[in-house]
């Protein structure tokens, strides 16, 4: 597995997430329960598979965490995912 491609479809899959959410963790969680990866000819289907299998599951197991805590225990920073500084 490529962990450069899946932490980018991490990222991806959780900006998306945000962006389509109400931004709390149980609205992450949710936008991304209904998020499926389908097709035959999906490119980087394992990379994707694990990366949307462990954002569910971080923000399913820790909805009562702040969202930066959670995205830290992914390896994500949060300012770099929102665009701040």
């Amino acid at each position: 597995m490529d962990t450069k491609l899946y932490m980018r479809y991490m990222m991806q899959y959780i900006k998306e997430a945000i962006d389509n959410s109400d931004g709390s963790n149980a609205g992450i969680s949710g936008y991304l329960q209904d998020k499926k990866i389908s097709g035959l000819l999906v490119q980087h289907r394992e990379e994707k598979k694990r990366a949307l299998t462990d954002a569910k599951q971080a923000f399913s197991e820790h909805r009562h965490w702040p969202i930066q805590i959670v995205l830290s225990q992914l390896g994500i920073d949060y300012k770099e995912l929102v665009g701040g500084t």
